[in-house]
């Protein structure tokens, strides 16, 4: 599990400092992300099954909001990284919907044989 939201981690990062570099090429500063806090506790506040659940859910809400940005955005350049961060943030989702099925934790959906 740490290793799968270590990964999240670092792809959100990627995902910020790409979007970031755009904007400032093109003169326009990027909001400045609210700041949070954190404890020194080494243990987690909640349960593995809610956290899965929690990054499946905003995967989700990611995908559609790029394909949203995508929609309305006249930038090639902007709808090619849209692109891209969908297609890596999706290979992510499905990673941990992999985890949530291994765990019993989310059903695995019907398959059927062609």
């Amino acid at each position: 599990m740490k290793k799968y939201f270590l990964k999240g981690k670092e792809l959100s990062k990627e995902m910020i400092s790409e979007t970031e570099k755009i904007l400032l090429q093109n003169d326009i500063q990027p909001n400045i992300p609210t700041g949070g806090t954190t404890t020194n506790s080494s243990v987690a506040p909640f349960s593995d099954k809610l956290m899965m659940y929690c990054a499946y859910l905003l995967s989700n809400f990611s995908i559609g909001g790029e394909g949203f940005g995508t929609g309305f955005s006249m930038r090639r350049d902007l709808n090619l990284k849209f692109g891209i961060f969908g297609k890596d943030t999706y290979e992510y989702m499905r990673e941990g919907v992999s985890i949530m099925i291994s765990n019993g934790w989310l059903e695995e959906p019907p398959k059927m044989d062609i």
